[in-house]
């Protein structure tokens, strides 16, 4: 009977040490001029939580510590010139430098999170020529080459939405599946969203970062499609006050774009074509641009040819009604009936003309 009792007191001890097992972060930075590191917590407001400080010695550095759930952690010198990304859980860590980058290995969710960071080095290396491409083609005034590849960038942008999913899919009770979907809503409409966040796993979704998701979604609930559009004031260039409510039309297509934005100017042409040939059907068109620069963005409705109403709040990326309205990436449309209704949003084309026609038609 002393024997059992003791096995049962030795594992309940060890259980007990295994529950308080913590992260233990180890690596080697070879000869780094700067010497002290920080383990950060990034907050929702902007500042950070500090977990511990590292002094290298001989290009060493560590940390120990515990976290009640996973979250997304930092390595950084105090005037964060060197950022070391990780998903911190309580387990053991190895970082070294490697052929591209500091690669940080320890644990199923840093696996899962190190996929995710490739694809995302990946996505920056091509976003950077594309954009290089685009200015080019813009100062040659080349419009065809402007369209071409606008049309690249869509399908690139689609190629790494889809593998974004298949490393949620495949990984979908991790915290780091949540976290990819927070990152990757952050640019998407609020029905990708939800889409995203019901592939996610149940203990995902009680994470810290599902718990931020479930939220957002409640917030953005009331601009999902057959919502009514909530009402906004933008001022037009010469300053006159714009309410989307007062406008009158038997349709609206609010176009939120920026003189910045080289697939919303891409897309601009599509617009006017549909403008010239339902406005005196009943369509009316309102862009809101998320320029904070007054002239560059007059500048661009002059060099577009922009028919419609324009208004701005010029508050770039920052603005509220952005925020409101769940705009992620630009360019950004709904499509709403007489009574304000939204309609759909971000269609194009055959797509758009044919839900505008239906609209116009049933007046």
């Amino acid at each position: 009977m002393k024997r059992i009792m003791l096995f049962i007191a030795c594992m309940a001890l060890w259980g007990l040490c295994n529950a308080q097992k913590g992260y233990h972060i180890t690596g080697n930075l070879g000869q780094l001029q700067q010497d002290t590191f920080y383990l950060v917590v990034p907050n929702l407001n902007g500042t950070v939580n500090v977990l511990g400080v590292s002094i290298l010695k001989e290009g060493n550095l560590e940390f120990k510590g515990q976290v009640p759930e996973p979250v997304v952690a930092t390595i950084m010198t105090s005037d964060r010139q060197g950022m070391i990304p990780l998903m911190l859980e309580n387990t053991d860590y190895s970082i070294q430098i490697g052929a591209e980058s500091i690669e940080v290995e320890g644990g199923t969710e840093q696996a899962v999170f190190n996929q995710f960071n490739a694809l995302q080095r990946e996505a920056k290396k091509q976003q950077q020529k594309l954009q290089s491409d685009m200015k080019t083609a813009y100062e040659d005034a080349n419009q065809m080459r402007v369209q071409a590849l606008s049309g690249q960038a869509q399908k690139f942008m689609q190629n790494m939405q889809k593998r974004q999913t298949e490393i949620v899919k495949e990984n979908a009770n991790t915290s780091t599946a949540a976290y990819i979907v927070l990152t990757c809503g952050l640019q998407a409409p609020v029905e990708q969203l939800q889409e995203l966040y019901n592939l996610l796993g149940e203990q995902a979704k009680s994470s810290v970062y599902g718990r931020i998701i479930a939220a957002q979604l409640s917030e953005l609930g009331r601009v999902a499609v057959d919502k009514v559009a909530p009402d906004f004031t933008v001022n037009s260039p010469e300053g006159k006050p714009i309410s989307l409510h007062g406008i009158k039309a038997k349709a609206k297509l609010v176009d939120f774009w920026a003189s910045w934005c080289g697939p919303c100017r891409a897309e601009n042409p599509n617009v006017i074509r549909l403008y010239k040939k339902y406005h005196d059907k009943g369509l009316e068109v309102l862009g809101v641009s998320l320029d904070d620069n007054k002239s560059k963005w007059v500048q661009a409705i002059m060099e577009d040819g922009l028919p419609w109403l324009n208004g701005s709040d010029l508050k770039g990326q920052a603005s509220e009604i952005a925020r409101v309205y769940g705009v992620r990436s630009i360019p950004f449309t709904l499509l709403l009936d007489e009574n304000n209704r939204i309609v759909a949003k971000n269609l194009r084309g055959k797509e758009l003309a044919k839900k505008i026609e239906e609209l116009l038609k049933s007046k």
